[in-house]
């Protein structure tokens, strides 16, 4: 084992991440990862991937992929270094266009005029059809309008119009003396502890239980219950999000490889990662939902 293999091994089992989580979060083969722990590059599908799956692990377990670079470049033997493609020649060929299609290009150009024209007729034409029409419907309302305010301005039509008006104030007053009364209990989350990268969450006040997930980035992710059924494992891209309603749920686990790209919410409120993504960007939240 190298010494590069061996740091890298090392900040793996700090973040207590398995080589098969590894695998998920980088998609890089499990064989591949064991081969850069050991020093065993020539099991490589070839010279250009060793400092790209290098990378890959050092961001994963949180490490500095180019002070890793500079750090351990002994370890890196110079005929794995990064190949630069050569470029490809690039052959044109030219088609020499028959008579008949040189025909059709010279019609083209007054088809889409004719095309341009007849468009621009027919738009006109709805514009005028368009505006006939509203001078029709307006002048029916403004009638309409006038025979409504000559019904309401009677003497019986204003006192039943003050009559509900009346009604109506006095069932909102009595609505908010009701809502003073009684106010509904606010749903809170606690955080019970925190054991390395493992947080455990209490949800209460709350009869429902809705988790959304936004990335901001390239993110691995899992959400499952404590009778193992998976309700996702996958990466989330750029801009994706999922939900996920676990109001039926007491207890569930929610595994986030890289927390500095996924914002959560919890029954549509934001929700604050227990350990700052700064200092743990994996982490393994655990939550316990109490319905009220």
């Amino acid at each position: 084992m190298t010494e590069l293999g061996k740091r890298l091994k090392e900040a793996r089992e700090a973040k207590n991440i398995s080589l098969d989580e590894l695998q998920d979060m980088t998609k890089i083969q499990k064989r591949y990862l064991i081969g850069i722990e050991e020093g065993n590059y020539a099991i490589m599908p070839g010279n250009f991937y060793v400092r790209a799956f290098i990378k890959q692990y050092a961001e994963a377990v949180g490490l500095d992929p180019e002070q890793i670079f500079e750090e351990y470049k002994q370890d890196i033997p110079q005929s794995y270094q990064e190949e630069v493609p050569q470029p490809l020649s690039r052959v044109k060929t030219r088609q020499q266009l028959s008579p008949e299609s040189t025909k059709w290009l010279d019609l083209l150009p007054k088809l889409l005029i004719a095309a341009v024209v007849v468009g621009i007729a027919v738009i006109i034409w709805l514009l005028l059809q368009n505006n006939a029409e509203n001078k029709q419907e307006s002048l029916v309302k403004k009638e309409t309008t006038t025979e409504v305010e000559s019904s309401e301005n009677s003497p019986l039509e204003k006192a039943k119009e003050k009559a509900k008006k009346q009604e109506s104030q006095n069932k909102q007053e009595k609505a908010g003396q009701q809502t003073k009364e009684a106010p509904a209990p606010k749903a809170t989350l606690n955080v019970i502890e925190t054991r390395g990268n493992l947080s455990t969450i209490e949800l209460t006040n709350s009869e429902k239980f809705v988790i959304e997930l936004t990335s901001k980035g390239n993110s691995w992710v899992e959400v499952y219950n404590t009778k193992g059924h998976s309700f996702f494992k996958g990466s989330l891209t750029n801009g994706q999000t999922q939900t996920f309603d676990l109001s039926a749920e007491t207890e569930v686990f929610v595994k986030i490889g890289r927390t500095l790209d996924v914002d959560m919410k919890v029954n549509g409120q934001p929700f604050t990662y227990p350990i700052d993504p700064k200092d743990e960007v994996f982490q393994k939240m655990k939550f316990i939902f109490k319905k009220s």
